[in-house]
């Protein structure tokens, strides 16, 4: 009996071993292929690319020459028509602002509306979808949002690639062929400043967003608290007690009085955004509004902002800098305060409408 158990054993054991191996022969094969394919693909989009440099670098060269006004900018924002709800939109709206103050003539294309063959400046935000490129355009994409969802192959298509992430800009640089550099997230300083409104109720704890289907961890957090919290977004209903949401929509022009009046003003961070480095524009706009702000805990809030936004590990922690801060009135106002300075100086949508020229006229890779 035991010499059949041991030879079925080393019968199971040959089998695993073949078929093990032959899984490996597999995947290695496909690898193999993937690169193989990959490497077609970047064949395929350099000569793309070489079809349109005349154009390309006809279009650069009036940059170079800052001849603005004789070039046009084209933001393809990822929003459906219509829908202007939406944070991108306003982003674009945004871009659309500081572009024009130095002279060139800009379109918002909105999803349904992206494709213009006479586009001679392409900005793409890379949100939630993939913008098909026309190589006789200068493309860029500026990836503000799921980096999970953008592939190497898609980069390469684009003549200069700017990332919302220091950390993913250097990983993603390492792996494709064309031009990378952060550009972090950034702030309208006309939408978003301090203006408190003597109207609105002065929230303790704030919060605003939406939930993605998914209680959020700050909100699960502060919930185990007994702190007053306030809560603006679509979809709590299902999540929490309906006496902590106030409202499903602040509209974009309200919301620096919201931001402005609160004392403490939560944020957070997706898992993959987080994971890459993606900093919230939350954060941008809220500070810009002179708001104090607690977030989870992510190494990139506290380098860019200096400290002056605080950060929490778990509830009991949550718990406690909240108790903390708001018997700490001089100490929270001065770390706002300072915060605001930060945006105010380096992160506007004038200073990344300056980075992106200067980026465009120095290019190392693809046109000059």
């Amino acid at each position: 009996m035991k010499k059949k158990i041991f030879n079925k054993l080393l019968s199971f054991s040959n089998q695993y071993n073949f078929y093990k191996k032959n899984y490996n022969n597999l995947n290695n094969q496909n690898k193999k292929l993937k690169k193989r394919n990959f490497n077609l693909q970047l064949e395929n989009i350099k000569l793309k690319k070489e079809l349109g440099m005349d154009n390309k670098r006809n279009i650069l060269n009036k940059l170079k020459n800052g001849e603005f006004s004789d070039l046009t900018v084209s933001i393809k924002s990822p929003n459906p028509k219509g829908s202007h709800a939406w944070g991108d939109y306003f982003y674009a709206k945004s871009l659309k602002k500081s572009f024009e103050k130095l002279g060139f003539n800009v379109f918002i294309h909105e999803r349904e509306d992206w494709y213009h063959k006479d586009d001679e400046i392409v900005i793409v935000l890379r949100g939630l979808t993939e913008y098909n490129v026309d190589y006789n355009s200068v493309n860029v994409m500026w990836n503000i949002s799921h980096p999970e969802d953008v592939e190497l192959e898609e980069y390469e298509q684009y003549d200069f690639v700017f990332i919302a992430s220091d950390k993913y800009a250097r990983q993603i640089r390492k792996s494709v062929n064309t031009n990378v550099e952060p550009l972090l997230q950034c702030c309208d300083l006309d939408i978003f400043y301090p203006k408190e409104n003597d109207n609105l109720k002065r929230n303790e704890v704030l919060f605003v967003g939406s939930t993605r289907k998914v209680y959020r961890k700050i909100i699960k957090d502060v919930l185990k608290t007994d702190h007053e919290v306030s809560i603006y977004g679509l979809g709590w209903e299902s999540f929490i007690d309906e006496k902590y949401l106030k409202d499903e929509f602040i509209p974009n022009e309200m919301l620096n009085q919201y931001y402005s009046s609160c004392k403490i003003l939560l944020n957070d961070h997706w898992d993959d955004m987080k994971e890459k480095g993606f900093l919230s524009n939350r954060l941008f706009d809220a500070l810009a509004c002179g708001a104090f702000i607690i977030s989870d805990n992510m190494q990139e809030v506290d380098n860019i902002f200096e400290g002056n936004i605080v950060t929490y590990e778990d509830s009991a922690d949550l718990d406690e800098k909240i108790t903390y801060y708001l018997s700490h009135e001089e100490e929270r106002i001065n770390k706002a305060l300072k915060g605001r300075e930060i945006v105010i100086k380096n992160h506007t949508f004038d200073n990344r409408v300056e980075k992106i020229i200067e980026s465009l006229t120095n290019m190392e890779n693809g046109i000059f």
